[in-house]
């Protein structure tokens, strides 16, 4: 939805961090050590298939018969989940600088969501009762609303390609520079402000899976009802100055070209909600004058 920058620290770097704040378990430390390089080739394969868009192909830890197996080396999957809540969430361990890095890069917009709400936590974006080797991994730590963590997200991860919400550091260009967000606007009949609806219209080219993957994004999170709350509250304001350019007989064409295309413009990326609404209502006020 909306694309982060790269994150700026290593999964090494990341996991050096929580070897240095570890203290009173020597066993973990040493453990960590040890698989440090079989850690850093599994992110390597993670960041590959968010690329190919293959992140599904990666397998969740099996616990069907014992619920704290071995993953990776020696490494169990309490100790992979201790790493996180233990030596690198919290404020006084030395991996807590790269958590406020990730969540401070976000620029306190959540890009699940396209910066409706405010991220205040890291989200594993697979989650890490089911892939606790990526407890830790920077591309794996997206800063999130809590909206969109909690009742969005929360502990889903995909199954199959079309699963797939959008990877918000490394997923395909396509996700974050073409705009399949879309919304119409309907007047209301006795005056008052209409209401817009949101959905999705992704280009005509782009692959069925694609198309399904920003469905489900579309969806998971909310965006239609989001987005049409946010624009809820600006149309008040637009129509308004709208209302006094009639007024004072300036043309439509003109209140399109000087107020709403404007609105377009300022958008900050081609999904914004701002962007969808504006459009809305020039295409409201062209199809009006059709009528007329």
């Amino acid at each position: 939805m909306m694309r982060l920058s790269e994150p700026q620290y290593s999964f090494e770097q990341t996991i050096d961090e929580c070897i240095l704040g570890i203290t009173g378990n020597d066993s973990l430390r040493q453990k960590l050590i040890t698989s440090k390089e079989s850690l850093t080739d599994a992110g390597i394969k993670y960041t590959s298939a968010i690329d190919t868009g293959e992140l599904y192909t990666i397998l969740p830890v099996n616990t069907n018969e014992n619920n704290d197996p071995v993953v990776i080396n020696t490494l169990k999957k309490n100790e992979l989940v201790k790493a996180y809540d233990q030596y690198f969430r919290p404020r006084k361990k030395p991996a807590r600088k790269i958590y406020d890095a990730l969540l401070n890069a976000a620029l306190d917009k959540c890009p699940f969501c396209g910066g409706i709400g405010t991220p205040r936590n890291l989200d594993h974006f697979l989650p890490k009762a089911h892939y606790p080797q990526f407890s830790v991994l920077p591309h794996n730590l997206v800063p999130s609303c809590r909206d969109c963590n909690m009742d969005g997200k929360a502990e889903n991860f995909a199954k199959n390609a079309e699963e797939q919400i959008i990877q918000p550091y490394s997923d395909n260009e396509r996700f974050f520079i073409e705009q399949w967000v879309f919304a119409k606007y309907i007047a209301s009949s006795d005056g008052e402000p209409g209401e817009f609806e949101y959905h999705t219209s992704p280009p005509e080219g782009w692959s069925e899976v694609d198309k399904q993957r920003v469905q489900k994004h579309f969806d998971d999170f909310n965006l239609a009802k989001r987005y049409a709350t946010k624009a809820a509250e600006q149309l008040g304001t637009v129509l308004s100055q709208i209302n006094s350019m009639e007024q004072e007989n300036i043309d439509i064409s003109v209140i399109q070209s000087v107020l709403l295309q404007p609105g377009i413009d300022a958008a900050q990326f081609p999904n914004h909600w701002q962007k969808g609404m504006y459009q809305a209502l020039i295409q409201h006020y062209i199809d009006s004058q059709r009528h007329e």
